[in-house]
């Protein structure tokens, strides 16, 4: 399920997927690049030193003393599944801080985001709410 965010200012229009992220989970490690290309700058940049960290254990490791590399490749796996299963949020609540809003706040599919994300969505007007209301 998507849902659709709308930059008030300039118009554009984007999609964020409510769920699992495999972009982010596939590609994030990567040098973080779809990190930084959803502007998840710390989140990017944490990306990296968790590959380089990550690097100089597997180097460390010998034959008889393989820990350091299974250390490494298990924190790198674990920060590319929290990024597979939060990205998506981190993605759209980044979005909505910088002041984008849902297209159309009254769909199935932007309150089922909201409560998901665990953000609540702006009040309708009151010439939109119906009568008796």
């Amino acid at each position: 399920m998507k849902v659709v965010l709308k930059n008030p200012r300039t118009g554009e229009l984007r999609q964020v997927k409510v769920g699992w992220s495999w972009v982010l989970f596939l590609f994030s490690s990567f040098l973080g690049i779809p990190l930084f290309l959803r502007r998840l700058f710390l989140l990017g940049a944490l990306m990296v030193a968790v590959n380089i960290v990550s690097s100089v254990l597997s180097n460390t490791a010998t034959e008889e003393n393989p820990m350091g590399a299974l250390i490494g490749i298990g924190v790198q796996a674990a920060f590319l599944a929290y990024l597979g299963m939060k990205g998506n949020e981190l993605t759209a609540k980044n979005l909505l801080d910088r002041g984008w809003v849902f297209a159309k706040p009254e769909s199935l599919e932007a309150q089922y985001a909201a409560s998901r994300w665990g953000i609540e969505l702006p009040a309708a007007p009151a010439s939109q709410q119906p009568a008796g209301a």
